[in-house]
């Protein structure tokens, strides 16, 4: 059996507990993949995951995994004992392959130094999840400047976000031109990472959701969603595009005054302490009046997700940069009618008209005249939309394909790293 050492970005939620921390809800598809390859039982899979606080850090095993720690002190910058680290992971759990999962964060770019060193780096494939390199051409997208440089407290000002990706983005490139192959999922990622390293193997191969999406599929009704309901799964920062749809809501509100916006996350607009983005927004939310429009409901589970998207009306994404929204796979999957910035990947997920609506990410116009053809629902449009939307994605995301593409890639990589290395792209085609 092969044995593969898999670097996560995050504390997988069904190990929170081993550590006595918070479940991170965030990147579903490493924990859905995982679930799907338990059942398969074909390879040994060992998990390493990032430990902020020193004192939590351990080894051990759990949910029938093997799993290693490591000191994250930043995900901006790396240093050499961040890469001894992973070389002392690397001599004790020995596995034939590493799959790192994301390259938008520094500890990425150390476990390939590690590679490097134990001689290792053509048995390393990583999967692309966000580009952070690209996305800080966007991170300050239409917002003013005066927000972009406003102190608030000792928060973190936008700029300085910025200049956070644009550090974690350099980290980002090294990676991407040490690899040797790497994993995506849309035209998007493709274009940047071959823009990067034009010789680098490019394997495609979509997401796994967390079961309970699956177990919903289809699940929407028109009859029984909340009329002119909104949902969006967050907007804690600029790139989110929160701001997009504020500006869009009076054009709506005029024709559907009982528009209301649903935000899954945190409620940054009622902390105690306001980042600058957030600012932004209340003066958004007041110019316009949307006092009454406007709901944070706090951080969601894959459950609550499932039950907001259903109560929807409308799902939308209205993000300045994305490469494969993971709340538009799951919205589709449950069949609400999304409309969706067509940024990064988006339009690999749909097509405007068909699954969905497209829209330029920085006309609010638009989105709101999308918002409102679904609204209006004219000659049964949600209900067309919400089946051409379950049947795109059902195909996207569907199981048994993406883990048996998933076990080709990591034998295809473990073949050519036994014989000299393939033509461009020519071990998986995509």
């Amino acid at each position: 059996m092969e044995h593969i050492l898999w670097l996560s970005c995050i504390v997988l939620p069904s190990y929170a507990q081993e550590f006595g921390i918070k479940q991170n809800n965030r990147a579903g598809w490493i924990s859905g993949m995982l679930e799907e390859l338990e059942k398969r039982n074909e390879i040994e899979v060992d998990l390493c995951f990032p430990i902020y606080d020193k004192l939590r850090m351990k080894n051990g095993e759990c949910n029938g995994h093997k799993y290693y720690t490591f000191h994250c002190k930043s995900v901006e910058t790396y240093d050499d004992e961040m890469v001894e680290e992973f070389e002392q992971i690397l001599e004790i759990s020995k596995p034939n392959l590493i799959h790192i999962w994301g390259v938008e964060f520094s500890f990425a770019t150390a476990m390939l130094h590690a590679c490097q060193r134990k001689g290792i780096l053509n048995r390393v494939v990583a999967s692309i999840q966000g580009l952070t390199s690209n996305y800080v051409r966007h991170y300050c997208a239409d917002i003013p400047t005066k927000y972009v440089s406003m102190k608030s407290e000792d928060l973190e000002t936008i700029e300085e976000g910025r200049n956070a990706y644009e550090c974690r983005g350099r980290c980002e490139i090294e990676a991407i031109s040490m690899l040797q192959h790497i994993i995506g999922r849309t035209d998007w990622d493709y274009a940047v990472v071959n823009a990067v390293s034009p010789d680098i193997c490019y394997y495609h191969c979509d997401e796994i959701l967390r079961s309970v999406f699956y177990e919903n599929m289809g699940r929407w009704k028109y009859e029984n969603c909340q009329k002119f309901r909104i949902f969006v799964s967050q907007a804690t920062y600029p790139v989110k595009g929160l701001h997009y749809l504020l500006q869009a809501m009076p054009i709506i509100i005029r024709k559907y005054p009982g528009t209301h916006i649903y935000i899954a996350g945190k409620n940054i607009i009622e902390a105690e302490k306001k980042i600058p983005y957030a600012c932004y927004l209340i003066e958004l939310i007041e110019e316009n009046h949307l006092q009454e429009h406007v709901t944070f409901i706090g951080n969601l589970n894959a459950e609550q997700m499932v039950d907001q998207y259903i109560q929807a009306n409308v799902f939308v994404s209205a993000s300045s940069i994305e490469n494969s929204s993971n709340s538009l796979n799951e919205a589709m999957l449950v069949g609400t009618p999304s409309v969706a910035s067509y940024v990064g990947g988006t339009n690999n997920r749909m097509t405007t008209g068909e699954e969905g609506f497209l829209y330029p990410h920085d006309e609010p116009d638009l989105l709101a005249f999308y918002i409102c053809r679904v609204f209006e629902n004219m000659n049964g449009l949600c209900d067309k939309l919400s089946a051409n939307a379950v049947m795109k994605m059902s195909q996207l995301v569907d199981k048994k394909i993406n883990v048996k593409r998933t076990l080709d890639i990591y034998s295809t990589i473990m073949e050519i790293s036994s014989k000299e290395m393939p033509k461009k792209n020519e071990a998986v085609e995509r």
